[in-house]
């Protein structure tokens, strides 16, 4: 999720938005599975960031609300319930394990930044060592049960700090597991710059990406916990299908998702696209676009920023995706859909939970 101007977008009243899930033609349910009826209207509070899919399909978003960070979870029938009330700080990614544990990023500005763990009964713990981190945000399990973390930016004597990348072992503490140049940003809309945010981990590498510098990135995972040598692995295209190619606004990826055969998933926030990296090749092929003539689907993202696979009954090959809603506050007059969160089809099912 971006941090671009949160302090002046977060606003201390609720407001009811709009969550428009999208049916995609041709995914029957499962007989006797109850899915929620489309568009649904879910009443939320200033702007949705994070997403994370349990089991048995359980959709969870973080939201801020007011200065306050809050999770709420919605049922495959679109029953809509709260979670927590984490603290002060604003909840970017979320990730939640096979036993129902939800892990939330809370993150600058705000006294109680770190990573939370929220248990199935709603009790919340800061991680140990996750207090010194200034802007978390994507999250990303490997298959040890290890826990890695990008930071977008930290801190320096002189302001902003390198983005980078954390480790949390199972039952351990957090440490800064790596810091490189290409995890920082460079400040496209100026302070603070915005490296690393998105990550996925498949088969021994993780996947990362940099949303100033529109690249996605690959840091193998040695057998030791170590990190092995960052490549880059891809610089982002441009997405013809999208009303703003070829505009002033640069292309900035944000969230990452894979599914089974390996292929990567990203938001790109200025282009209002979900486009797919091809394993094998690396190719970008759009997936859905806000505004699209076709063939691509048209979806209803504005901004959109962290997406995570469907995994209940009918729903293994769709993505779950929040959006911003920056596009309606910055350019309005617009035809933009708003803050929400958007339900498209992948083609293919994500990897399942461990």
């Amino acid at each position: 999720m971006i941090a671009i101007g949160i302090p002046r977008l977060a606003r201390r009243r609720s407001i009811v938005v709009s969550v428009a899930l999208l049916a995609m033609a041709g995914l029957a349910s499962a007989p006797g599975v109850a899915h929620a009826q489309f568009p649904v209207w879910i009443p939320m509070a200033n702007t949705p960031s994070g997403v994370a899919v349990d089991k048995p399909g359980n959709v969870y978003v973080s939201v801020r609300e007011g200065d306050r960070g809050v999770i709420w979870k919605y049922t495959p029938d679109g029953t809509q319930s709260f979670v927590k009330d984490i603290g002060q700080a604003t909840i970017y990614g979320l990730a939640v394990t096979a036993n129902g544990e939800v892990y939330a990023a809370m993150a600058a500005p705000g006294t109680e930044r770190g990573i939370y763990r929220v248990d199935r009964k709603g009790n919340a713990e800061r991680l140990p060592g996750t207090e010194g981190m200034i802007l978390p945000n994507g999250l990303a399990f490997d298959d040890r049960g290890t826990l890695y973390v990008t930071e977008s930016f930290s801190r320096s004597s002189a302001g902003y700090g390198e983005g980078g990348i954390w480790r949390i072992p199972p039952n351990g503490e957090a440490e800064v597991w790596l810091r490189d140049p290409l995890l920082t940003g460079v400040g496209l809309f100026g302070n603070p710059p915005m490296g690393a945010n998105g990550i996925a981990y498949y088969h021994g590498d993780l996947f990362v990406t940099n949303t100033d510098k529109k690249l996605v990135l690959r840091i193998p995972v040695e057998k030791d916990g170590s990190a092995g040598d960052l490549e880059l692995w891809k610089q982002l295209e441009e997405v013809p299908e999208s009303p703003l190619a070829g505009s002033p606004l640069p292309i900035m990826p944000d969230g990452l998702a894979l599914d089974v055969h390996g292929n990567l998933y990203l938001t790109i926030l200025t282009r209002n696209a979900v486009v797919r990296l091809m394993a094998d090749t690396r190719e970008q092929q759009s997936i859905a676009v806000l505004g699209s003539p076709g063939p691509v689907p048209s979806a209803q993202f504005d901004f959109p920023a962290s997406l995570a696979f469907g995994t209940g009954a009918g729903e293994q090959q769709n993505l779950f995706v929040t959006n911003l809603g920056w596009m309606v506050r910055f350019f309005p007059g617009g035809t933009w859909p708003g803050a929400a969160l958007a339900k498209v089809d992948a083609g293919a099912p994500g990897r399942p939970l461990k």
